[in-house]
């Protein structure tokens, strides 16, 4: 059958997570930047992309921006594909941090070896790590 006609769903989960802990300022990953996903042999599929803030304790993280980049087949040449915002909070036992989702609407495609590169703005203590998880499979 080819591949056109009927639903292609994956075949195997793929959902990485990586911290963010150092800041790249830059929007075109050339600072500090952070491997997320990497399409399997057969491509894949990614649906969304969450960002946590992460500290491990009650405190106040600064507002950042969180970008995510997206590679060719070599791995290399990360293209920016989105931006999200991640307030600042203070965080307690009785507040909860900041959590932001960027979902790909209709799944964002990727051939083998693509990657998914993620980073964050700013990143002044630990209080400000961010916590990043990805939703996909692989074909």
């Amino acid at each position: 059958m080819a591949a056109n006609t009927s639903p292609i769903f994956t075949l195997v989960p793929n959902c990485p997570s990586v911290t963010i802990n150092a800041a790249d300022p830059s929007r075109n990953a050339s600072g500090t930047t952070f491997i997320l996903f990497t399409a399997g042999t057969n491509g894949s599929l990614l649906s969304m992309i969450t960002f946590t803030n992460a500290q491990a304790t009650a405190g106040a993280s600064v507002a950042k921006v969180c970008r995510i980049y997206v590679t060719d087949t070599a791995g290399t040449n990360p293209k920016l594909r989105a931006e999200v915002p991640l307030p600042a909070v203070t965080a307690s036992n009785t507040a909860i941090g900041a959590t932001t989702s960027y979902t790909f609407t209709n799944g964002l495609i990727l051939k083998a070896g693509q990657k998914v590169i993620v980073s964050q703005s700013l990143c002044a203590t630990s209080a400000d790590n961010t916590d990043v998880v990805a939703e996909g499979g692989d074909y």
